[in-house]
């Protein structure tokens, strides 16, 4: 990252104001896939690149910060779909932007940063989740924790903050292995020069001379060390699944009220799929308007028996979070076999909507999707 995208990407000009979720009329509705060019690639640390996309006709494009896009990607003739959060900022950036890092035996964050180039397209749903920065954020200070490449959506939300909310406290706390590792280094320490409201709380297991970090994991000393004060806090927080769960046992150890905590996670581990009584029991299964049934086994997902049928559903995290697998149960009963809080609000589960990698047929089914 050079110093000029460094100096922008921290760049606040202290005005509130409200995004704007109203589509223009003079671009389309941004409703389900569309073409995104790559127009530029940003090497980020050796093993993570951000990767800033721009839509190849005129979209209405509108997001919360700490959104994702789930980009589809062409790999050996077949599609894989995969949910990436938006680094970019919102009222900031005129372009989307993703960072992808590699992962030992990644498919699609690895053929990415091997095949996709300045000038490559790629097709994208609009931007989703309910991990947001809500845009009347009224408490004083904020906590942003993350590890790993969990810190792109508090990239997105400090960004958006110091521009737009320039009286509240970011507080922001990143965990890697070493300085090398830490992805925006060189836009992060700009923005703690550049804004007094910003703090940044780099936790290192190996030291470097280079900047102030802390040596080490996280534990509840450097905690309470770094975090003196929770008072008027809301806290959001995005790693691997330990690494949350660390947190918010720091967090309730301090009395924190955890209705003011938010966390994202893309880990398949996150879905627990119990294993009926009944093994052997199966149901049929059908979605009339591509005229295709099949049955489908008490102990399969609904997405095993869509994708079965090769119908155009999309998964990108399979685990009951994204919430790009969504479609809606015109007969029948299905069950929700996730622990983790999904993206569907509660109107739309009253509506029949589900999804369908976390859950499960009790019955006959009749499906949209």
């Amino acid at each position: 990252m050079n110093e000029a995208y460094a100096a922008a990407i921290s760049n606040g000009k202290g005005v509130k104001q409200e995004i704007d979720m109203t589509p223009s009329p003079q671009y389309d509705n941004w409703q389900d896939l569309e073409t995104l060019c790559c127009v530029e690639r940003r090497q980020e640390t050796d093993n993570a690149v951000t990767l800033v996309l721009k839509p190849t006709k005129s979209l209405a494009v509108s997001y919360l910060p700490g959104q994702f896009l789930v980009l589809n990607v062409p790999i050996n003739g077949q599609s894989h779909s995969r949910a990436y959060s938006l680094c970019s900022a919102p009222q900031i950036d005129h372009e989307l932007a993703v960072t992808v890092k590699r992962v030992d035996g990644g498919l699609v964050s690895n053929w990415l940063l091997d095949h996709f180039h300045v000038g490559d397209e790629l097709a994208a749903l609009p931007p989703a989740g309910a991990f947001v920065l809500p845009t009347d954020y009224s408490a004083k200070n904020i906590l942003l924790c993350s590890a790993g490449s969990g810190i792109t959506p508090m990239m997105s939300m400090a960004r958006w903050l110091i521009a737009h909310q320039p009286d509240v406290n970011i507080h922001f706390m990143h965990s890697a292995r070493h300085a090398d590792d830490l992805i925006f280094k060189d836009a992060l320490l700009a923005m703690t020069a550049q804004h007094a409201q910003f703090h940044f709380y780099p936790i290192f297991r190996n030291l470097t001379d280079a900047f102030t970090c802390y040596q080490g994991r996280i534990n509840p000393a450097l905690f309470d060390q770094l975090i003196t004060d929770l008072t008027d806090t809301q806290v959001f927080m995005c790693g691997p699944e330990d690494y949350m769960e660390t947190i918010e046992g720091f967090l309730r150890d301090r009395q924190f009220p955890m209705e003011f905590s938010h966390k994202e996670s893309f880990t398949p581990s996150a879905l627990t799929m119990s294993t009926p009584a009944d093994t052997q029991t199966s149901f049929a299964i059908s979605v009339p308007q591509f005229g295709a049934d099949t049955e489908i086994a008490a102990h399969q997902t609904i997405l095993d028996a869509l994708e079965s049928m090769q119908l155009p559903i999309i998964a990108a995290c399979r685990s009951g979070i994204c919430g790009s697998c969504k479609c809606k149960v015109t007969k029948g009963q299905a069950e929700n076999i996730s622990d983790m809080p999904g993206p569907l609000t509660e109107e739309e589960q009253q509506e029949g909507f589900i999804l369908a990698c976390s859950s499960r047929a009790n019955s006959d089914l009749e499906l949209e999707i």
